[in-house]
């Protein structure tokens, strides 16, 4: 007779025994879960590896065949003829010379080179008041140093100075100037000399010409000086001047002098002047009015001259 205990127990048992064995089927499925979401997770944080292919590039043939080169060979190229038979001179050298040729003919006409000028400022520099046939007996305080420069352009101008040695002093003088083919125009000034022992001089100067056309010109000319002690004189001359014809010409001027007093002299003068050849004569007559003493004085001459 079969034992009633015994079969409950066996039962239990085998329900714990399933029961464990769903429990470690689960924890296994758990942790094989795990495991997959860990190895997704470090694929998607890491570095990706690029695939590298090799790929063999096949051979490139190069080569010309035969028949492509003998056609070629055989083509025509048409280039224009050049013809220098119709010129008889390439820069003024025969196009048959010789490098002899060409060289005389750069050392027989040169080209002469093309210079333009503008604005050309140019120094000077002299030595003035020795006596030259005796320098032991030259008197040191005749002797000056001259230093000055020049411009030329569309005015002419000068600036000089004079240095004398003895007593040590300087005088400066300047010019500017203007001229054409129908009018010219010059002023000019001086001053000194300056120094501890000088007494200085002021002058100014100005002439001019213009042409009037017709055979006439006119020119004019002024001159004023000072001193420390003010105005001093000056003048004021016109003049006009006619070609009568190829050889003869005449001339007429009046000069008027003043003086810190006023009006202090005037002058005038008329003369002809003919010219043939080698030979030239000239009249000439002027007279003169002091108008302060009421002298006058004048004269007439002439002149004689013959080349030959």
């Amino acid at each position: 007779m079969a034992d009633a205990s015994s079969g409950v127990s066996g039962s239990s048992h085998d329900s714990a025994a399933a029961a464990q064995n769903s429990q470690a089927a689960n924890e296994a499925a758990e942790a094989q879960r795990a495991a997959e979401a860990a190895a997704a997770a470090s694929a998607v944080n890491a570095t990706p590896t690029p695939a590298l292919t090799t790929v063999e590039a096949a051979p490139v043939d190069l080569s010309v065949p035969m028949s492509a080169l003998s056609q070629l060979n055989a083509m025509q190229v048409n280039t224009p003829a050049l013809d220098f038979s119709s010129l008889t001179t390439l820069g003024g050298v025969p196009t048959n010379a010789t490098y002899a040729d060409i060289a005389l003919s750069a050392i027989a006409n040169p080209a002469p080179p093309t210079v333009e000028e503008f604005n050309a400022f140019s120094p000077t520099f002299s030595i003035d008041g020795f006596n030259a046939a005796d320098i032991a007996n030259t008197d040191i305080s005749n002797v000056g140093v001259n230093v000055g420069l020049n411009y030329t352009g569309s005015l002419d101008a000068t600036m000089n100075a004079r240095f004398g040695l003895d007593p040590a002093n300087v005088t400066v003088s300047g010019s500017i100037g203007y001229s054409n083919d129908l009018s010219s125009f010059n002023l000019s000034a001086t001053a000194g000399p300056f120094g501890p022992e000088a007494t200085p001089n002021y002058g100014a100067t100005v002439k001019g010409s213009l042409d009037l056309g017709n055979l006439n010109a006119f020119d004019f000319s002024g001159t004023v000086n000072f001193n420390a002690q003010g105005f001093q004189n000056g003048n004021v001359s016109l003049g006009l001047t006619r070609d009568f014809s190829e050889n003869l010409s005449g001339y007429a001027r009046g000069t008027v002098g003043f003086g810190r007093d006023g009006v202090s002299n005037i002058t005038g003068e008329t003369g002809l002047n003919y010219n043939q050849g080698g030979t030239s004569l000239g009249l000439t007559g002027r007279g003169s009015v002091d108008t302060n003493t009421g002298a006058f004085t004048g004269y007439v001459g002439a002149r004689i001259g013959i080349k030959f």
